[in-house]
């Protein structure tokens, strides 16, 4: 029997957003609930954090060690070494955890998902609608 599809959607009206908890792999979460996080296409990895926020969460006991690829460029031709971390994503409308790769750089205070990250997701941008909505599956079971 196939699975029956849902939406869950938040309200976008100036950004597209979902809400998600970001945690460490111990169980911390950022927030006690979800928050909107901006979408970001022109971001190509799974989340940008802000640099307080690696900090706070001790991200720097799950960091990955310095990769060539583990930099990136503003829109000014700026170059920016990334420090890496492993972690979660939970979408707590859905019940789904995603394992991440959290990047942040020095005096960072942007909080993006990408393209990377969108990867795993189908997401219904309804501009008429103002909202970003994902399109999950259900188990015929919780029908």
């Amino acid at each position: 029997m196939a699975d029956i599809v849902r939406l869950v959607c938040w309200p976008s009206p100036d950004r597209l957003t979902i809400g998600i908890q970001l945690r460490n792999l111990l169980g911390q979460s950022h927030q006690e609930t979800e928050e909107l996080i901006q979408l970001d296409t022109g971001y190509s990895g799974d989340i940008l954090i802000p640099f307080d926020l690696f900090v706070s969460l001790n991200l720097h006991l799950w960091s990955l060690s310095h990769q060539a690829s583990s930099h990136g460029s503003t829109i000014t031709g700026q170059i920016i070494q990334f420090v890496e971390a492993e972690a979660e994503i939970v979408i707590p409308q859905t019940g789904h955890v995603y394992p991440v790769i959290v990047q942040t750089f020095a005096d960072n205070t942007r909080f993006l998902i990408g393209r990377n990250f969108l990867r795993h997701l189908k997401v219904l941008l309804d501009g008429p609608g103002r909202q970003t909505c994902l399109l999950t599956s259900m188990p015929p079971s919780e029908t």
